[in-house]
This record gives C-alpha cells, structure tokens and sequence, in this order.
C-alpha cells in the first residue's frame, strides 16, 4: 500500500464496521442492482464497476491485458498478465474488479498461491467499500478464497488476522473478536492482531484499552506507522496532550509523507 494511503487508512476498517452497523434507513444504499459487477458466464465477462467510470486513457490498457489473460473464453496461465491487469484496476479504484480476475485465474489453475492472492485482493477490496450490502458481499468472497488457504496452512495468522475483520463486519462479530484473541494466544506479539484489537478497543470508544494495545504494539513492533499513530491519536482521546504531542512528534519524524505530516500536524494544533 502506498504511504500516502497509510495513516488515510488506518481506521479504514473501522469506519467499514460503523457503517455496516448504521440502521438501514440512515444508509442511502443505491447498490441493489450493482451487486452482479461482472458477467460470471466466462472468463473474463465484462466487469462494470458501478462506483466509477474507466477513464478513457486506461480502457486500451484493460483491454491489453485482457487479451493476453482470456482467449476464447479461456484463461491463459500468464501471471504477469494477470498481476498487470489487477494495477491497472487497482490504480482507478476498482478493486472488486481485480479480484475477480485473481478468482479467476486461481480456478483455473487452483494453487495455494493464487488463493491467497485473490483472497488478499477481495480483503483489500473489502476494506475500500463502503455500502454494506458491498462490504458483506466481499466479506463473504475474502472468506470464499481464504478458506481455500487454510485447508492447507491452518496457522496462516496472517490470513486469520484478515478473516477476523470480514467477520467484525458481519452479523457474527463476536466470531471476529474471538479469532483475534485466539491468534495473540497463540502470537502475543502479532502486529496485525495487536492493531487490529486496538482499532477495534477504538471503535468501541474504550481508549484506555486501546492505549495498551497499541502500547504493546510498539514495543514489539516501534517501527509501525500505524501504531505509532494511533497511539498519539489515543494519547490525545485519554487527555494525556503531554504523551500525545510526543508521539505525534515521533511519527513525523518517522515518515516525511506529507500525508503523515498533515495527519500528525492536525492533531498538535488541537493540543496547542
């Protein structure tokens, strides 16, 4: 992920699980009919995005690597092809459209590899939704390939860390909380469980848990952006301003994204 997308989308999940939570009437969902975004009759059917137009500069790159992944309605075992065309979707926002082509590729040719390939690009589509009957929708592919995963690496913490967020936004999230447990039973250090326990303490408004989540989390882990972050951003939700101006100082001093600088800035003008 880019730098500029890291600390953007830090609590990107957790604005996933607030929104999938919303009563149905305060969401003004216009989805109903977008959920079929590809023809799945073949390999390869056209794939509309219903969130945003292609640009007309990029149509002559999809149809490029098109032709040489799909021929006769067929996928051809070009990975390159493959990877090259999920950037190109990828770069104009359209994930869900990316992962369809690593689904499909990983039928074609069913490796451990591919499956978590297209499940790591229906996570990602997953966590950029944002109506709900999209976000379950995509839960539901993520787990689809994941489980093909774990049939074969059952301790795949990565892959379970992953899981445990479709399941948070799901009607099931205590399934998603206890997944997460069980992988810091299991791995107290896991960045991905430890920042994911944190946003989900965040979330929930408990800070001080949150706090000792990610407090934890940079003491294993002191180079992670993303806990250096919301732990300054937790400093300053607890009215410890002395603490959060400090860790906000450190993460600037991380990072000289102006993303990263802009997010910590704002924070320390409130101090002042």
């Amino acid at each position: 992920m880019k730098k500029n997308q890291i600390i953007l989308l830090s609590v990107g999940i957790i604005a996933v699980v607030l929104l999938y939570m919303l009563p149905t009437s305060v969401v003004d969902n216009k989805e109903n009919e977008a959920l079929q975004f590809v023809d799945e009759s073949k390999p390869g059917g056209e794939v509309i995005d219903h969130s945003s137009e292609i640009p007309e500069e990029i149509q002559p790159k999809i149809d490029f690597w098109k032709e040489k992944l799909v021929s006769n309605a067929k996928i051809k075992k070009d990975e390159v092809a493959l990877d090259s065309l999920m950037v190109v979707f990828q770069t104009i926002n359209q994930y869900d459209s990316a992962a369809y082509y690593a689904e499909s590729f990983a039928k074609e040719f069913n490796t451990l590899t591919l499956w978590q390939k297209a499940g790591d690009a229906y996570f990602e589509a997953f966590t950029f939704a944002l109506e709900p009957q999209k976000v379950e929708r995509l839960g539901i592919k993520t787990r689809e390939m994941y489980s093909k995963v774990l049939e074969q690496t059952p301790d795949n913490l990565d892959v379970k860390n992953n899981l445990a967020m479709t399941y948070i936004a799901s009607s099931n999230p205590m399934q998603g909380i206890m997944m997460l447990r069980e992988i810091l039973e299991t791995d107290e250090k896991n960045e991905k469980a430890l920042l994911n326990m944190g946003r989900l303490s965040m979330q929930s408004n408990q800070f001080d848990k949150a706090v000792e989540r990610f407090e934890a989390l940079v003491g294993y882990h002191p180079n992670s952006l993303d806990g250096n972050y919301l732990l300054a951003v937790c400093y300053y939700e607890t009215g410890q301003n002395d603490k959060a101006k400090a860790q906000f100082q450190k993460v600037k001093n991380m990072d000289t994204d102006p993303a990263v600088q802009t997010a910590a800035n704002e924070y320390l003008q409130r101090i002042k």
